[in-house]
């Protein structure tokens, strides 16, 4: 009889062997000849080392309750001229007893199984255990410590009405692989009543491919079309999940879903998919009604599965969540693209974290992700999740992560469409490519409906050297609700390499009632409204470094909407930023928006007010500035005069100013800041280049005198100021004043 194993079984079996010659009781070895099952299908004499039944046979059942006889690490072989055996459990005799000692059964000693096959489709198991006549009781049952360490390999276990594999009660450590757990083996229906493979208080078990030193060995599992879950493992701790297909057909493709999830879980520490010396172990995990992943425990990694797809292509519409994690320090993804998840064609969120007024997930790390597919391009390879990533839950990481496509149109409720949704506190969000693909014909948007939403405190969406980029999405950028939020250097609407993909609603919108907030050294171009709408009464907030309106390079990318739109703020800074080319102001204040200082900002080229203070263009000064509003419509700057000296280095500015500002108290505070801006063309009410700051104008409608360095080569231009007072309130720009002789190219408007 051949004896044909894959290397690491025969190593095992040598091992075994070695660990026997020290043991009262030798290893047997049992080599099923019959596919049959009756009331003479019992060993016996169990105990006696030989597998005979009452007809001088060895059938599976009399092999099992010989194996359970004795202490010893049993095999269970199979006849090598079996072909596509079969045996029919008989309703008179019951389900195959509960295996209760370490047993080693090998489907794959049959001659006619290809173990030279390099997947599933090509390799069927050549012996099926079949259930049908039954009106309870699973396929294979393992029970108690005995039985730990076992091995399953190449079976077909089909039509239990209970489930295909139990291993229960400290049964640890069992490995099971090339088994088709629901399926025949010429690939029709034969799906189990509930589960496919259950885990019930024991750990450490190998589902799947395995490792062999550095290298990954076996096929895999197919486990699909059971009436619950595909793999169900309950208080179950360490396992490794590697490389089987859960819910599809023996061909690798088509919907073959289970009923439940693809793969449910309660435990800690548990490996699902893996890379294992550069080579991926993911499993193939789709059309599972429930989801695909659903684990509630800590440390638990996924890395390299592949959801809503086949491993030979094609996209199978998928029940709920992709993968979903209730816990604390488990990991979705890796530190490298290959260690990522490819989630698809959901009906919920691609990857889950918590779940809101249930377990919540906190801690967790979501990297290199891809969810979604492209399909600008070519339609037919579209794929959508209803969610991209939902998070419920504090102190996660998100990085990494490309998510494409998410829609609300066929999703289930509860799920809109949005790339990135966090609720929690602080969570780290950065390096995420949201809304589009740049492939080899181009930037082509591949939207979701929003971009980032984030509703809680302390959280950080961007960082210097690990930006998101957020654009081509059909609703706005990015979005924030609560305390103490920064958002800094994303890419909003516009990308690194310059290129214009603006997302359809605002760029960034933020609305918060208290806290400290950031929104720092972003690009925000292109976008269908506003490019930063802040809606942040009582609040403390840095708006710098900001570039809106432009690219990376210089080139106008304006926002339709205004640069800056503040809502009934207060508190709020907005300094250092370039806002230009936007269609409507460059910044707007609304709703009795106070104590809005804005200092030292490039604005120009924006297609009305470069500060429009109340939204009705520009605001006439009043005597003495006894008049409410936003930023209390603090009088601006007049400019009586301007000297330009050219003849001495540098180059001097000397202006003589006044500002009729009262210091009463229904006015402005005293002293005020007033800031200089440099126009080098006529753009009245904007002010490009900042020139200089006098912190010490003290009193009201006194004409002042100042003096400024004036290092552009240009000839002239025209001067600007603004008024800001101890209260935060900066005024509207003053009207320009002319100086030297404006340069050629700018008085043709080529800039």
């Amino acid at each position: 009889m051949k004896f044909r194993v894959f290397s690491i079984i025969s190593l095992l079996c040598t091992l075994l062997l070695i660990l026997c010659t020290f043991s009262p009781l030798l290893a047997a070895t049992f080599t099923v000849d019959i596919a049959a099952d009756d009331a003479d299908a019992h060993d016996t004499s169990p105990g006696d080392g030989i597998c005979s039944d009452a007809l001088s046979s060895c059938t599976l059942r009399a092999a099992i309750e010989e194996a359970n006889a004795t202490a010893a690490p049993d095999v269970i072989l199979f006849a090598d001229t079996f072909l596509n055996a079969r045996v029919n459990l008989a309703a008179s005799e019951g389900p195959l007893p509960t295996i209760t000692s370490q047993v080693i059964i090998l489907g794959n000693s049959i001659d006619a199984y290809n173990d030279s096959a390099s997947n599933l489709s090509d390799a069927p198991p050549q012996f099926t255990i079949d259930g049908s006549n039954l009106t309870n009781g699973s396929g294979l049952v393992f029970s108690g410590n005995a039985a730990s360490n076992s091995i399953v390999f190449a079976l077909s276990i089909v039509n239990f009405p209970g489930d295909g594999i139990q291993m229960l009660l400290d049964a640890d450590d069992i490995d099971i692989d090339l088994c088709y757990i629901g399926v025949n083996p010429d690939g029709t229906a034969g799906g189990l009543g509930l589960n496919g493979i259950v885990a019930l208080n024991s750990d450490e078990h190998k589902i799947g491919k395995r490792a062999s030193g550095s290298d990954l060995v076996g096929l895999g599992n197919l486990i699909s079309g059971n009436g619950g879950d595909g793999i169900r493992f309950l208080n179950s701790n360490n396992n490794d999940i590697f490389g089987n297909w859960i819910g599809i057909g023996a061909s690798g493709t088509g919907d073959r879903g289970n009923d439940s999830h693809g793969i449910y879980i309660t435990g800690d520490g548990n490996d699902i998919g893996s890379v294992i010396n550069g080579e991926a172990a993911g499993n193939y995990i789709a059309g599972n009604d429930s989801g695909g992943v659903s684990v509630t425990g800590d440390d638990n990694t996924f890395k390299a599965n592949t959801l809503g797809k086949g491993p030979t292509g094609g996209f199978i519409d998928s029940g709920l969540d992709g993968i979903a994690v209730f816990g604390e320090l488990n990991v979705i993804g890796g530190l490298t693209v290959l260690a990522g998840n490819e989630i698809v064609e959901h009906s919920g969120a691609g990857i889950r974290l918590g779940v809101v007024g249930g377990t919540a997930g906190h801690n967790n790390f979501v990297l290199n992700n891809r969810l979604g597919s492209a399909g600008a391009l070519f339609p037919l390879l579209l794929a959508t999740n209803g969610e991209g990533i939902l998070v419920n839950g504090n102190n996660n990481v998100i990085n990494d992560n490309v998510v494409m496509n998410s829609s609300d149109e066929g999703a289930d409720p509860g799920y809109f469409g949005n790339a990135i949704t966090v609720r929690g506190s602080s969570s780290s969000i950065n390096g995420n490519q949201i809304g589009y693909m740049n492939n080899l014909q181009g930037v082509n948007a591949e939207p979701n409906k929003n971009g980032i939403l984030v509703f809680g405190n302390g959280h950080s969406i961007g960082s210097m050297l690990n930006p998101n980029t957020v654009a081509g999405n059909t609703g706005l950028g990015i979005y924030t609700r609560g305390m103490d939020n920064n958002v800094s250097y994303n890419f909003v609407g516009v990308t690194a390499d310059n290129q214009r993909l603006g997302n359809n609603g605002f760029g960034v919108q933020m609305e918060h009632q208290g806290g400290g907030l950031i929104v720092n050294a972003n690009y925000i171009g292109d976008n269908g409204s506003d490019g930063l709408r802040l809606e942040t009464p009582n609040n403390t907030l840095d708006v710098t470094q900001n570039v809106i309106g432009e690219l990376p390079n210089g080139l106008p990318a304006g926002n339709q909407g205004s640069g800056v739109y503040i809502v009934g703020g207060e508190l709020i800074d907005v300094a250092g930023n370039l806002i230009a080319h936007n269609v409507l102001d460059g910044i707007r204040l609304v709703n009795d928006s106070n104590g809005v200082a804005m200092f030292q900002n490039s604005i120009y080229s924006n297609g009305q007010e470069g500060i429009d203070l109340g939204n009705d263009g520009v605001t006439v000064n009043d005597a003495g500035d006894f008049d409410e509003g936003d930023n209390r419509l603090q009088n601006t700057p007049v400019i009586e005069e301007v000297i330009f000296d050219e003849t001495i280095s540098p180059r001097t500015l000397t202006l003589r100013y006044r500002v009729d500002s009262s210091d009463d108290v229904n006015a402005s505070t005293y002293p005020l800041f007033i800031d200089f801006y440099w126009n080098p063309a006529d753009e009245n009410s904007q002010g490009r280049y900042f020139i200089g700051t006098d912190f010490n104008y003290t009193t009201p409608n006194a004409i002042k005198t100042v003096v400024f360095d004036f290092e552009s080569s240009a000839t002239g231009g025209y001067l600007t100021a603004t008024a800001l007072d101890q209260d935060r309130n900066t005024s509207e720009f003053a009207s320009q004043v002319l100086f030297g002789e404006i340069d050629l190219i700018f008085k043709n408007s080529f800039e």
